[in-house]
């Protein structure tokens, strides 16, 4: 059993949880997906694989997602969990290494877990659902960057073919 630990804030963690749920369940092996929110740590017990996905906010993951990596480090490293990160820098293609992903780099600076695995993903922008502050700011981070700055419009940056193709190489291989 693989089990799923995602932590998101608008939606996007789950959905690529929901995506990789779906991608290696064609093989007959049972995914179980669980909230950072609600984990249970008999479910992470059972597991043969752990991966945990999370995405950031402001440059920063959150207080959860450090606190369940050093709460359940042994387990993690026990089933040789992996890591996915979601960020928006992540849209560039050259930002989905560890070496040049601040975020993440720095998250795997933070921890005393050692993912066996760790995936860069772009995420999603959400502008029609996010409150007003949240979007005037992530807007002026998004001009900063380059990014769309449209509040109008929802953009997913997503790349669903890499997330496949970690399914079929570090997960069913």
């Amino acid at each position: 059993m693989i089990a799923i630990v995602y932590a998101t804030i608008d939606g996007q963690s789950q959905k690529v949880a929901e995506f990789i749920k779906e991608e290696v369940g064609v093989t007959g092996e049972v995914v179980e997906l669980v909230s950072i929110e609600t984990i249970d740590e008999r479910l992470l017990n059972m597991a043969n694989k752990i991966i945990v996905i999370a995405s950031i906010r402001y440059g920063k993951f959150s207080k959860k997602v450090y606190r369940f990596v050093e709460d359940y480090r042994p387990a993690l490293t026990e089933k040789k969990a992996d890591f996915i990160g979601i960020n928006l820098i992540a849209r560039s293609p050259e930002k989905q290494q560890i070496a040049t992903n601040v975020y993440v780099r720095k998250f795997l600076e933070k921890v005393t877990w050692q993912p066996v695995n760790v995936e860069i993903v772009a995420g999603a922008l959400r502008y029609t659902k996010y409150k007003w502050f949240d979007k005037t700011m992530i807007k002026l981070i998004m001009k900063l960057t380059d990014g769309p700055t449209d509040t109008s419009v929802d953009t997913e940056f997503t790349d669903w073919s890499q997330i496949s193709d970690y399914v079929q190489s570090k997960i069913i291989s």
